[in-house]
């Protein structure tokens, strides 16, 4: 859906109007430009979307993908995650992507969110992972 093309309401279309109406006028229209913006491709996750960027250093053993230990991080929401989604993995001296698919499984208890190994990354490697949390 395309957004409409008028975006303010002036003075001059409301010629017959009572005198109040221009202080009506003012917050409706910096309202409408605010999500006129927001709503022609601004709507970010960090300020629009209740979630939160999380960065994390992930050391995969010899071992891997056996005797890896979770990594839990503290809820920065005011509700229950409904998800965790892993938005980049990367060899962190190389910067080379993980090959994957990279699965981070999770739950969250009491506050925290708790993931367990993280699948697709290679063994004996540490990885930078920013995942998403909404």
């Amino acid at each position: 859906m395309k957004l409409p093309t008028q975006k303010v309401i002036l003075r001059e279309d409301l010629k017959d109007a009572p005198s109040y109406v221009g202080g009506i006028i003012d917050p409706v229209n910096s309202f409408m430009q605010t999500t006129y913006q927001a709503l022609n491709k601004n709507i970010t996750l960090q300020e629009n979307i209740a979630s939160f960027i999380k960065e994390i250093v992930y050391k995969t053993p010899t071992t891997y993908p056996a005797g890896v230990e979770d990594v839990s991080f503290q809820n920065s929401l005011r509700t229950r995650p409904i998800g965790v989604q892993v938005m980049q993995a990367y060899e962190k001296t190389s910067y080379v992507p993980a090959g994957g698919p990279v699965y981070a499984p999770w739950i969250e208890d009491d506050g925290d969110i708790i993931i367990s190994t993280i699948t697709g990354l290679a063994a004996s490697k540490t990885y930078v992972i920013r995942f998403v949390i909404f």
